[in-house]
């Protein structure tokens, strides 16, 4: 049976129909506008009407009126303006999307991710490259990386070393989520400030970087290695590590607290050895009764002073070498052949940072060349074994006839037993016997004279060594061993070719004043803090100084970046 119903009536200007993408402002108010918003999502309305000109009849100019609906109002009592213009102005609205449009952009929103979704999951290439928050590192995106990771791990992807989740696929998503809700959800973790706790992401670390402890073992609480050690910056080199994160926990006086109080239930022993001074007599460095527990909130502003320079000062530290030297006098102070400089004596390792070992062959020999013969120039004593003196001294006849047939080029064996007899009659003459021989080489200085008051010819072992009587009969004297160390300040490295540039030794190190074996002349933290701070504008980073780690990464090819090349004898 055919329904007779009518449809319902509605104005068709005022009706929002439900396939429009947008709808009026003022719709959640009850008084949305007719004409309603553009298809832009645009706002249209200007007046509440649009009048019309009325022209009677016998009238040239007629007159304007309302043509508002009844369901608007009505015509208005005040009517159009003059000029035609509606009196009823409709203020503008923000229109907004209708519920149409918020469910289609839904839906393509939905799919859209989930087509990524299933792209990034089934495919490794492109997930790596979906999710990847930057470049890495030249070292981690190096070939010999990726060759060592494939060996240790027989994955192909440089993602999967460091990060575990990077060797699963798509099938283990449910497993992942579900250990998610097993440990808990922890939204707060995310955005938290602070030093982030270690992860399983250290472990791998570790796998290469073996034996890299965080730090000193009475650490409050261990940090993640990415913590300070940011990745995906920048394709070159990783940032180097910011004050900020050292000074995090040095700079806290809770955690240094805490640091203390930990320390004093820590075995010593457990605690990294300071660097080797090399071989001469350095002081054993032992930690302070609290350990190196002092707030540090920036080197120019609370860092302590140098422990040698403060122990140095207090007349705890003192180079107690047995070489006797004298800087004032070899730096132009002092009566002898030429003036020196720093650099005479003074030369940098191979990388530039620390100075080699002063060695008697090359360094002192040009002046201190032990000839006690003032007759033959050439012929001059061994250096270095007491032992080699004596036995030199006691076999003249034997040292005189190979200078005569070696460097005279006498060939006569008459002629040349005649100058063996005269050189050793020279210093018959001159010494009296071979003890006295012996004497006055191994302990004569520039004082030194004989019994009828006649100074030494030449000055001997005892001007720079410290020389003592031999004991027992027949017993080579004894001379202390020289150690010359090659650094004094073992915790916190340096480069010596960085400070070439604008600098002179001088300028660090007041020698030409220094009269004192004992003097160290070594630099205070206030000539370092005139160029290391903001107001000098050099690099003032705690690890421009200082190594982080309780192992160095140069320990497994046998050095550390802090000890010196060592050159020899």
């Amino acid at each position: 049976m055919k329904n007779d119903s009518k449809s319902p009536e509605f104005a068709s200007n005022e009706y929002v129909r439900p396939n429009m993408d947008w709808e009026c402002g003022h719709a959640c108010e009850g008084c949305p506008c007719r004409i309603g918003p553009s298809p832009k999502g645009r706002c249209r309305a200007t007046c509440e009407c649009s009048p019309k000109l009325v022209v009677k009849a016998g009238e040239s100019k007629g007159h304007w009126t309302c043509t508002r609906p009844k369901s608007g109002g009505g015509k208005c009592e005040k009517g159009p303006l003059p000029d035609g213009t509606c009196c009823n102005a409709i203020p503008k609205c923000q229109p907004r999307r209708t519920l149409r449009a918020v469910r289609k952009r839904a839906i393509v929103f939905t799919c859209i991710a989930t087509v990524l979704l299933l792209l990034i999951g089934t495919s490794r290439h492109i997930r790596d490259g979906f999710i990847n928050p930057g470049p890495i590192s030249s070292v981690h995106a190096s070939e010999h990386f990726g060759k060592v990771h494939r060996e240790m791990s027989g994955d192909s992807s440089n993602c999967a070393a460091c990060h575990d989740g990077a060797k699963d696929g798509a099938h283990s998503w449910h497993t992942k989520a579900l250990g998610a809700f097993k440990d808990g959800l922890a939204p707060a973790d995310l955005i938290k400030r602070g030093p982030i706790e270690s992860s399983a992401m250290d472990k791998s670390c570790l796998a290469c970087h073996q034996g890299k402890d965080f730090h000193q073992p009475n650490m409050p609480a261990d940090f993640a290695c990415h913590e300070c050690h940011k990745e995906h910056g920048t394709s070159g080199f990783m940032p180097p590590v910011d004050n900020a994160y050292c000074t995090a926990c040095h700079g806290s006086a809770d955690l240094m607290a805490k640091s203390m109080e930990l320390g004093a239930g820590i075995n010593p022993h457990a605690f990294p050895k300071p660097a080797s001074g090399g071989e001469g007599r350095v002081p054993p460095r032992e930690r302070p009764p609290g350990g190196y527990t002092g707030v540090i909130t920036a080197f120019h502003t609370d860092h302590p002073e140098f422990r040698q320079i403060k122990d140095s000062l207090a007349g705890k530290v003192q180079d107690t070498n047995t070489l006797k030297f004298n800087h004032a006098v070899h730096m132009g102070q002092g009566n002898i052949p030429r003036e020196l400089n720093c650099a005479d004596c003074h030369e940098k390792d191979g990388r530039g940072e620390y100075q080699l070992p002063i060695t008697y062959g090359k360094h002192c020999i040009e002046c201190h060349t032990l000839q006690f013969d003032e007759e033959t120039p050439g012929l001059t004593l061994p250096h270095g074994d007491p032992y080699h003196v004596r036995a030199f001294l006691r076999s003249l006849n034997i040292q005189y006839e190979e200078f005569g047939r070696d460097v005279e080029g006498i060939t006569s064996r008459e002629t040349l037993a005649r100058y063996i007899r005269e050189k050793r009659d020279g210093i018959e003459e001159q010494y009296k016997t071979g003890e006295d021989l012996e004497h006055m080489v191994f302990f004569s200085d520039k004082g030194t004279k004989f019994a009828d008051g006649q100074r030494a010819a030449f000055t001997g072992c005892a001007v720079c060594h410290d020389v003592k009587e031999a004991e027992g009969d027949n017993a080579t004297p004894k001379i202390e061993k020289v150690g010359v160390p090659v650094r004094w300040m073992t915790l916190g490295k340096f480069d010596h070719s960085l400070h070439e540039k604008g600098l002179t030794c001088l300028d660090c190190h007041d020698v030409m004043k220094s009269g004192l074996t004992s003097d160290l002349n070594l630099p205070s933290i206030k000539s370092c803090v005139d160029c290391h701070s903001p107001q000098g504008g050099i690099d003032q980073r705690c690890t421009s100084c200082h190594t982080y780690h309780n192992s160095s990464p140069f320990a497994p090819l046998g050095g550390t970046p802090a000890e010196p090349a060592k050159a020899g004898e």
